[in-house]
């Protein structure tokens, strides 16, 4: 799961790093354009790769705005997520949203030596998937993000790597977590790892 999760981590960085404000071109064509950009910025900027607060800096910059943290969450809540009070939502959102720009800073230093090849996409109403492979591996990672434009512009809401969700493999142990703890533990448990 660890390898997993790194994949996606440093996948969805890949994509999400300079996610531009226009919502006019394509899902597609918005993937093609962000890969391209933000493995530049990371080969050109060596020094960028080796500093946490400069890798941290560029997250909270360009991958926020586009990244739907409150429909992540509530996916990875699922049945959870009417369980929890208002205040408790915000709080998972606030802490599960830390932990997930924390490990994808973490993830850039191995984006100099990646690259993402845009096969196609599939579109659903409002939403789009759009189907990579991570490339400059031994074997590529097939990586599909899934995407949507409710008219401020497209925002990334799940990856799936190889088959396996983001959101799902994280709806499971938050189930566990709620299910043993309730949401004040699972809350708990994200500020516990958000401390490390």
């Amino acid at each position: 799961m660890t390898l997993l999760r790194n994949a996606v981590f440093a996948a969805f960085s890949i994509l999400l790093m300079a996610l531009p404000a226009q919502a006019q071109s394509s899902a597609e064509d918005l993937v093609r354009r962000m890969a391209a950009e933000v493995t530049s910025e990371v080969r050109k900027n060596p020094a960028l790769v080796n500093s946490q607060t400069q890798l941290a800096a560029l997250v909270e910059r360009r991958l926020m705005p586009r990244f739907d943290f409150d429909r992540i969450t509530q996916l990875a809540m699922g049945r959870n997520w009417p369980k929890a009070s208002g205040a408790e939502q915000r709080q998972v959102v606030a802490e599960f949203s830390k932990l997930l720009v924390r490990t994808y800073s973490n993830a850039l230093a191995s984006l100099k030596d990646l690259d993402v090849e845009v096969r196609d996409s599939r579109k659903n109403g409002n939403d789009v998937t759009v189907r990579t492979q991570m490339i400059g591996r031994p074997k590529p990672v097939a990586i599909d993000y899934s995407l949507s434009n409710a008219g401020g512009g497209w925002h990334v809401y799940d990856v799936t790597v190889e088959g396996v969700s983001l959101v799902t493999a994280y709806r499971d142990e938050f189930n566990t977590l709620v299910s043993s703890s309730g949401v004040t533990g699972l809350i708990a448990a994200l500020k516990q790892k958000n401390g490390k």
